[in-house]
């Protein structure tokens, strides 16, 4: 019966990977082992390219697995007193400093000058040609790299719908999941644990930013980083053990 159950709880997820998620459930207790959420890259590409794409998809629910790895924001920590594992994902620092993004207006008292916050999706590098011999000086040659990097985002502008606004430096995405401390071992020890974000799409849908370090003798790498975005509303955060699909926690809009 359980192995009934698992083969059709994987039959239903297996078509949310790399999938717009308008089938998410979201009161699912389970996800398949491994679950890697809708494919960023995929879906940044085909939500660039196409105005008709960006509104066809604006009532659907995409599922994101959030970077754990792009940073120091989250922890987590058996507390053996309470029996409980402790997860948290500090947001202090994720705010967009994009120009699209500024509230020059705003009253630091009320509301934040950086109105958009982030949940970083992943990250490529790549290069568009093979490396060339160039004079960066008269006379002076030297053999440049060219290299380019991908971030990839979802920026969110209603962080407040989870938790108050304060000055509090560790602010965040908090989840205390009751568990055995031997359960709790696994999962830190074997850095199971992963963050999804669940979201809707809205205007603009998405949107990017270029910058350009050009080559010099120190580092000889032309490099652009592309910042890339999707747009839209947080609806829920998920904690889950990838290594058996269970869902540990979900913080939900207060």
């Amino acid at each position: 019966m359980q192995r009934t159950r698992s083969l059709i709880l994987a039959a239903l997820f297996a078509c949310l990977s790399g999938h717009a998620a308008a089938s998410f459930d979201s009161a699912a207790l389970t996800l398949p082992a491994s679950y890697a959420g809708d494919d960023i890259k995929k879906w940044y590409g085909e939500i660039s390219a196409s105005a008709t794409v960006a509104v066809s998809i604006k009532d659907e629910v995409f599922a994101f697995v959030v970077d754990l790895d792009a940073g120091p924001n989250f922890t987590q920590e058996y507390d053996a007193a309470s029996g409980k594992l402790e997860l948290h994902y500090n947001m202090v620092f994720n705010q967009i400093a994009e120009g699209w993004s500024w509230d020059a207006m705003a009253d630091p008292d009320q509301r934040d000058y950086y109105r958009f916050k982030f949940l970083p999706l992943g990250s490529e590098i790549a290069s568009k040609r093979a490396p060339e011999v160039v004079e960066l000086y008269p006379g002076k040659t030297v053999e440049v790299k060219n290299r380019w990097r991908y971030d990839y985002f979802f920026a969110f502008d209603n962080l407040y719908d989870f938790y108050a606004r304060k000055v509090d430096d560790d602010a965040g995405f908090d989840a205390s999941v009751p568990m055995q401390a031997g359960e709790a071992q696994r999962l830190t020890e074997g850095k199971t644990v992963r963050m999804l974000a669940l979201c809707r799409l809205k205007p603009p849908y998405h949107t990017e930013s270029n910058t350009f370090w050009k080559a010099t003798f120190a580092e000889p790498v032309d490099y652009t980083l592309r910042k890339r975005y999707l747009v839209g509303d947080l609806l829920e955060v998920w904690f889950y053990d990838s290594a058996s699909g269970k869902v540990l926690a979900k913080v939900r809009q207060r």
